[in-house]
């Protein structure tokens, strides 16, 4: 497992790696360009993340993803609907997408629904 996002974010990847339980070795924030990103993804089991780029990488490259929308309708920017390996969780509400704190409709899918998703994308044998 690993978590990774911009140089930015690498004080918030840390904390969310020590939550996981994971040491700073997975924590690849700020560590990797573009072309080590898309390695990393193309060889991700499973991919859980918010509407960036990303998830549009997972989506090109088929790798499995839960994908966490917030003011934005995934049927704008989300992954094809036909796509099973695919999750798109979205409160359903829309918003300001340059907001300067995360959206109340993204802050409304909680854990257990990421989990969820994650696990039913593993159980199937999707990833």
């Amino acid at each position: 497992m690993v978590v990774t996002g911009g140089g930015q974010e690498r004080v918030l990847a840390r904390r969310v790696a020590a939550m996981a339980g994971l040491t700073d070795e997975a924590v690849l924030a700020g560590r990797t360009g573009l072309g080590d990103l898309a390695r990393v993804v193309a060889r991700a089991r499973l991919l859980i993340c918010g509407d960036t780029g990303v998830a549009h990488l997972a989506t090109a490259l088929r790798t499995p993803s839960v994908v966490l929308f917030g003011p934005v309708s995934p049927a704008q920017w989300g992954p094809p609907p036909d796509r099973r390996e695919h999750i798109v969780l979205w409160a359903g509400r829309t918003g300001d997408p340059h907001g300067a704190r995360p959206d109340p409709g993204l802050l409304d899918i909680d854990a257990r629904q990421v989990t969820d998703a994650a696990l039913s994308l593993l159980e199937v044998g999707i990833t």
